[in-house]
C-alpha cells in the first residue's frame, strides 16, 4: 500500500512561488492591498484628488490578479497600458520598440483583444514571463524573461542576453490565435516539460491561474495530446516542431 516499485523514480513535488519569493531584480517595493479593499471610500473622501483616487482603483483591480503582495511595477505597467502601447526591451545592447500590448499578448500566448487584454498581461507578469524596469526617462520598460527562477534563489534569465543561449528553446506547433488560450498555454506548458526533459504534471498546471482545478488541466492536457506529439525537422531536439519557414531550414 502506496509502496514504490523498485528501480522507479521518485515523483519530485513542486511548488508554486510567488512572484516577491522568487525576488525579481529591481523589485524592492511591494503592496499589501486586503481582499477587503475597495476604491469606494476613496472615491468617496473629499480629501483625495483625482489622481489618488485613480491609484486606489488601480490598486483594487490588481489584487485578484497578482498571488500575495503586489509589486509597485505592477502599477507602472497598468499606467503603460494606459497607453496601448508597451516599450519591450530588444536585449542588453539594443534599443527598445514600441509594441502594441495586443500585439505583446499575441505573442506570448495570452488573450489578445477585448477588454481581456490588460489581465493577461498583468497574469503573464505576475508569473514571472516578463519584468518591468525603469529606463532612464523614466519610461516603465518591460523585458521578457526566457526561463524565470524554478524556485528562489535561482538566477533570472532574460531574452537576448548571453544565458539565454544556454536555455532550451520551446518550439510550440501551434500559434496563440490557433487554440483557445487555455489549451495554447496546456501545449505551451507540456512542450517546455518536453524540451528539459522532465514530465508536465497535470497537478502542476492546475496551480497555474484560470485552470482551477486538475480535472480541468487533465482536459486540457487531452485536448491538445496529439499536437504536443509532433516532431520537427530532422535539425530540431526531438521535443520540437520546426517552426521555421522552408527556406531558413
Amino acid at each position: 500500500m502506496g509502496r514504490r516499485k523498485p528501480g522507479k523514480p521518485r515523483r519530485e513535488r513542486t511548488q508554486t512561488y510567488t512572484l516577491q519569493q522568487l525576488h525579481p531584480p529591481g523589485y524592492d517595493e511591494w503592496l499589501n492591498i486586503g481582499s477587503d479593499f475597495t476604491a469606494d471610500a476613496a472615491a468617496a473622501d473629499s480629501h483625495l484628488d483625482e489622481d489618488a483616487v485613480d491609484l486606489m482603483r488601480r490598486f483594487a483591480r490588481l489584487r485578484p490578479l497578482y498571488r500575495g503582495l503586489i509589486p509597485m511595477q505592477a502599477v507602472q505597467l497598468d499606467l503603460a497600458l494606459d497607453e496601448g502601447v508597451i516599450p519591450i526591451s530588444k536585449g542588453d545592447d539594443e534599443y527598445a520598440a514600441l509594441i502594441p500590448m495586443e500585439e505583446v499578448a499575441a505573442l506570448m500566448g495570452a488573450e489578445s483583444s477585448g477588454r481581456g487584454v490588460r489581465e493577461s498581461l498583468h497574469r503573464l507578469h505576475s508569473v514571472g514571463a516578463f519584468l518591468v524596469e525603469e529606463a532612464a526617462d523614466g519610461v516603465p520598460l518591460v523585458r521578457i524573461v526566457s526561463q524565470p527562477p524554478q524556485r528562489p534563489g535561482d538566477p533570472w534569465i532574460f531574452h537576448g542576453t548571453a544565458e539565454d543561449a544556454l536555455v532550451p528553446s520551446t518550439c510550440i506547433p501551434a500559434r496563440p490565435g490557433d487554440l483557445p488560450h487555455d489549451e495554447f498555454a496546456a501545449l505551451a506548458f507540456i512542450r517546455a516539460h518536453m524540451s528539459r526533459g522532465t514530465e508536465p504534471l497535470p497537478e502542476e498546471f492546475a496551480k497555474h491561474d484560470g485552470i482551477d482545478s486538475v480535472g480541468r488541466a487533465r482536459q486540457l492536457f487531452e485536448a491538445v495530446a496529439e499536437l504536443a506529439q509532433e516532431k520537427g525537422c530532422g535539425t530540431c531536439p526531438s521535443a520540437h516542431l520546426c517552426t521555421r519557414v522552408e527556406a531558413a531550414r
